[in-house]
């Protein structure tokens, strides 16, 4: 695998074919100043999703279109909506995402007023959880409220999920300053109107409205107007007066207050947030037992190049409903909260397993863009259980995307178009050389028939009812 690199991002799709041909749409789901979200199913594999319809006419940034739907192709973090593909039509783009069917943070807290303060610390956990990751990964989003963050089902569990990125930065380096005056008048930081330039702290100020607005049901910063609401923002002019504030813990207040700072250079930083005592006096992490399968890690260890390629490939497109417990368990061993699984986070998960002796060839394997951790999906793809992989929808599903033009089989050109985005150049040979490992008949391409050869390590008929 030297030199080979994979990415979950190469399996999310541009395509300008007819939507409709693998989708069916239904309901609305919500409309916003650029488009439409409605209800879709995919025509393959009955997966649900949600389709976010942009009509060109109404794209009034191209850039900042681009900009969205790169950081969620490149996004691997269970409380980030997934993109699963991309298509355009000569009116529409069309962003097809998972399906988070909880609804918007901003209709949870309506509905109950006011949360406890160990419902508010497991969502806001999350949050600042995935604004972590982005920040690491040198992205921010600029755009945090309510209305931004979905709940990924109706249950009362259920996982917090960062949207809309149409606002996000993609900066070039750790320390580089933005002077666009972007985001909500009750969520947006004091630096930014202040036009002096501003750095990722704007997001954790946000983050701080957010939590206010958790644990007393309204906004830190209220005027009858918007000119109002933001002298207030200015002057970080807020308290904690009100009777919905009495029985609040002075812990819960701390946070908020070390977050909501007029000057950012002294506000916390997501890691100090994480690490914050009113974080850690609840027990945030999933209740479910931590169960790994020992075969599917070897089996993934241990199979080609192709193989782990198509797992991830699978990972990627998964319903977070297929994959709760694996990742439920992602969660447990990322102990850092950062959003990836290091060596030692890696042992001390395995340990439970009896591989702990094998992490590092077991953590090579699944590194499949070496850089050096274990992102989500790749950790998904590893540990997923064959009764879904297996699913022929979903074999058939994964065959059409490498399959490119398709001919109903996948040829050495159609790899390198699909993997071949690599830091290190690969040449003719090594396509050709994938092709061989699966290639039975010896023609130089890979039909359905061979690739479920691949998944399954034994000759399986042709589907005849998937086309």
């Amino acid at each position: 695998m030297e030199g080979f690199v994979m990415k979950k991002s190469y399996f999310i799709s541009s395509s300008n074919k007819d939507i409709k041909d693998d989708y069916e749409l239904s309901k609305k789901l919500g409309d916003g100043a650029y488009g439409n979200v409605y209800l879709g199913t995919h025509k393959t594999t009955r997966q649900t999703c949600a389709i976010k319809q942009i009509p060109k006419s109404r794209i009034r940034n191209q850039a900042r279109l681009e900009t969205e739907i790169q950081v969620m192709k490149n996004a691997d973090h269970p409380n980030i909506v997934k993109l699963y593909d991309v298509y355009e039509d000569a009116r529409s783009i069309y962003l097809i995402m998972e399906c988070c069917s909880g609804g918007e943070l901003f209709n949870h807290i309506i509905s109950k007023k006011r949360l406890s303060e160990k419902e508010a610390a497991r969502l806001f956990k999350q949050a600042l959880g995935s604004i972590r990751y982005l920040h690491s990964n040198d992205i921010v989003h600029r755009d945090l409220k309510p209305e931004n963050l979905l709940l990924g089902d109706e249950s009362e569990e259920a996982l917090l999920k960062l949207c809309d990125f149409g606002l996000a930065k993609m900066l070039t380096n750790e320390t580089e300053s933005m002077m666009t005056k972007a985001g909500t008048p009750f969520y947006i930081a004091p630096e930014i109107l202040k036009g002096q330039g501003y750095g990722k702290s704007c997001d954790l100020w946000s983050l701080g409205v957010i939590l206010y607005i958790l644990l007393s049901g309204y906004p830190p910063f209220y005027a009858k107007s918007e000119a109002g609401i933001l002298e207030k923002v200015r002057n970080g002019n807020y308290n904690f007066s009100r009777p919905e504030w009495t029985n609040i813990t002075d812990e819960a207040k701390d946070l908020i207050s070390k977050l909501l700072v007029v000057d950012p250079q002294e506000r916390l930083e997501t890691e100090q947030a994480i690490e914050h005592p009113w974080l850690a006096s609840y027990e945030l992490l999933p209740t479910t037992p931590l169960e790994l399968s020992v075969e599917s890690l070897k089996e993934f260890r241990d199979g080609n190049r192709l193989r782990r390629a198509v797992l991830l490939c699978i990972a990627s497109q998964c319903s977070d409903d297929e994959i709760s417990n694996l990742r439920d368990a992602f969660i447990k061993m990322d102990t850092n909260g950062d959003g990836t699984l290091t060596i030692n986070e890696l042992r001390e998960g395995l340990s439970q397993t009896g591989m702990a002796g094998e992490v590092e060839s077991i953590m090579k394997s699944m590194d499949v863009d070496g850089n050096g951790s274990v992102d989500y999906s790749e950790f998904l793809a590893a540990t997923l259980d064959k009764n879904i992989y297996l699913q022929e929808e979903r074999l058939y599903s994964a065959f059409k995307k490498f399959d490119r033009d398709g001919s109903g089989k996948i040829s050495a050109s159609e790899l390198r178009e699909v993997l071949g985005a690599q830091e290190i150049e690969q040449n003719n040979e090594f396509w050709e050389e994938l092709i061989t490992e699966a290639d039975v008949n010896g023609d130089g391409e890979i039909d359905f028939n061979e690739f479920l050869n691949i998944m399954t390590s034994k000759k399986v008929n042709k589907l005849t009812n998937l086309s």
